[in-house]
This record gives structure tokens, sequence and C-alpha cells, in this order.
């Protein structure tokens, strides 16, 4: 699914989970970030409002700290419990690393905390960029979020916006924030795109991605992935129920290594047709990933072969078009990649979506279990 970002203005009483903040600069006997409810169980964890029932529950996160400026993150363990009606990062006392025991000095009440949560259900682990105003590094960034984010505490941060605040600030790639924008890369890279490796290797001056980022990148692909098929599923479904297709079948729920998702039967008497479901959180533009397997199918299968495009997927749905019947616009593919030199093998390939015969309009794939619509509004 989409990331969980949000953006909290930070506090001076946020300020005391700093050990040299709490004995400098007092503010409370805090020692904890806030976490305003409405953000962290409203929008991004519905689950934690269902713990009534157990007293001050917690839980462990990994954390990893970034910020200010360019330096290396910091990766610590603390706890988000419940303290009476408020949810609080918690723990021990932040303090610096060994060689860089002054970081966080530096920090003040209003500069920003970007917050990347992972974990399905509940969080169980969380990314931290602190931003801030007194940082060199950081004083053009946060000049940006200040225009941006004037006012209020903590709200969710779409990955788009990111995006916007790095190009509008002409942010140095040195900068950890350029890396939170490089989303639909990671994405790419995770499905196996080599344009996307590469990419991400130039934008990152040969830094990479350390092995725990890119797994992260593919749950998250993979997520995106199984939430395109199950939304799929649903609109398939209520089509048959409506009688405006005979049937359908979710192949890729009973055979993990078909070469297709669905199949369906339009009408009665008609040829069956294989659909391809091929999901992403980012734009309809983003390259489409195919498997070998998938290749020959929609070549050589013999029945049709339709790919459903599903883009922008988040919480509330996603858009979707589809392109009948790709096989003919894929043959000559097929082809060259058959008479490469005896023992090499292509794997997969990246399509450009334009390249298929996609129809123009798009359907909103709604997700049953997104409850509100206006909640991310």
């Amino acid at each position: 699914m989409a990331r969980k970002l949000a953006l909290k203005r930070l506090t001076a009483s946020d300020l005391t989970v700093f050990r040299w903040h709490f004995i400098n600069r007092p503010a409370g006997n805090q020692k904890a970030i806030n976490l305003d409810s409405h953000v962290l169980v409203g929008k991004l964890y519905p689950e934690l409002g269902k713990t009534e029932l157990i007293p001050a529950p917690r839980y462990k996160v990994d954390l990893k700290l970034s910020g200010p400026g360019f330096c290396l993150p910091q990766t610590i363990v603390r706890k988000i419990l419940k303290q009476q009606k408020n949810w609080r990062l918690n723990g021990e006392f932040i303090v610096g690393p060994i060689d860089d025991a002054d970081r966080y000095n530096a920090l003040a009440p209003d500069d920003f905390a970007l917050f990347d949560f992972q974990g399905d259900q509940v969080p169980e682990a969380i990314h931290i960029l602190f931003v801030s105003a007194a940082h060199p590094q950081d004083e053009v960034l946060h000049g940006e979020l200040e225009r941006r984010f004037s006012g209020g505490s903590m709200r969710i941060l779409e990955e788009s916006v990111i995006q916007e605040v790095v190009e509008h600030s002409g942010l140095n790639a040195l900068h950890p924030l350029s890396e939170w924008a490089d989303g639909e890369l990671l994405e790419g890279a995770a499905l196996g795109s080599g344009d996307a490796v590469v990419a991400i290797n130039d934008r990152r001056r040969g830094g990479g991605l350390s092995p725990e980022d890119f797994l992260v990148a593919r749950k998250r692909a993979e997520a995106v992935g199984s939430s395109g098929e199950y939304m799929l599923n649903d609109w398939l479904l209520e089509k048959v129920r409506r009688g405006e297709i005979v049937a359908a079948e979710w192949t890729a729920s009973i055979n993990a290594i078909a070469p297709f998702d669905f199949e369906i039967v339009p009408s009665v008497g008609s040829t069956s047709r294989r659909i391809d479901a091929k999901s992403t959180s980012g734009a309809f533009s983003n390259p489409v990933h195919l498997s070998r397997a998938e290749l020959r199918e929609a070549v050589l299968g013999g029945l049709p072969y339709d790919i459903y495009r599903i883009y922008r997927l988040d919480e509330r749905g996603a858009e979707m078009r589809i392109a009948k019947d790709v096989g003919p616009s894929l043959e000559e593919t097929y082809s060259r990649i058959n008479s490469i030199p005896l023992g090499v093998t292509v794997d997969s390939i990246s399509i450009d979506p334009l390249i298929l015969p996609f129809a123009e309009a798009a359907v909103f794939l709604g997700n049953p279990g997104f409850d509100d619509p206006d909640l991310f509004d």
C-alpha cells in the first residue's frame, strides 16, 4: 500500500526526548515525542484504537533517525505507548552517536520531524528525519516546509508532496529527504527494473540502497501488487453479480506462478480472456513489468491476454485502465528476446505503457476495507 508518511512540527516538550534538551532546555518531564491520535490512530493505524481493554498498550519499534543535515542515520530501539489519552514515542533518552554527540542539540521548537511508519496493522519501525532551521544544510528545506505547513502540529504527508518539496527547494542529492522522494524508483527497483537501479545509484551518487531499505521497498511493492489484485477481484465479482460478465476466477490466488492473474468469461458462449493485473502506487506512466512467462502467455497462450493497469493505489482505492489483447503488440519483443545468443536468457522486461493499446477511459476501484473515503483528504 501507500507509504505511511506524516509531518510533525516539534514542540519544546517533544524535544525533551533528547537528553541534552531535557537537561539544558527543560520543558516538563515528558521525555517523549507526542504522536497526534487523529493521525496515528485515526488515519494510519486504526487497529490501535481497538486496544481499550489493554492497559497501557505499547509497541516496540526499530527507530532510524536521520538529520539534521546530511549526517548518517542512527538506529536505536524505542517504543510507542499510550499514556492516558496520548500516544507517545517513548523509552530511554535519545543521545547522539559517539562520533556526533551534539547532533540533536540545534533542534528547536517549530523545527520539523518527518515520519515514515512501517508495519501494516501496528507500527513496527519508524524512520524519522529531523529538519532544523539552524542547520545550514536544512535552511532552504526548512523554509519550504514552513511555507507549506505554517500551522498545526501533526499531519499526513503525501509522497507526491515530498517530491514537490525536494524539487522546489533545489535540495542537494546528498540530503536524506532526496531518498524519500525516490518512492516510484524504489518500487521499480524492487520489481527488477534495471533503469530504476541505475537512476537510484545516479541520484544517490553511488550510495545505492541498504539491504534493509531494499527489503522494505520490496515488501511495499508486494503489498501494492496484492492490494491491486484484491481490489480487481472484488470489482470482477461485482460485475459477475450484476450479470455484466459470466464468470471470473482469481487464478493467482490458487497458483502463485501462473503467467496471468485472472480468467474471465465475458458472455455466454464467448472465448475466455486472461488478465494480468499490474499495480503501482505511482502514475499510470510508470513502466509495466512483465516476466518472460507472462510475455510468452500473452503472445502464444491462445486466448486474448489483457493487462489491467492499476495505478495511484492507496488506502482509498486506485484508478485502472485496460489494454485488451496485448499479444499482437508484444510479438516483435518476444521474437527478439528469443533471438539473443545461446546461453543468454531474458527473465523479465519493462514496458512503457504508451506502446500498449490502453483505453483512455479510467475506472475507479474502491477499496472495500476502507470505510471513510474522506479520511485522507
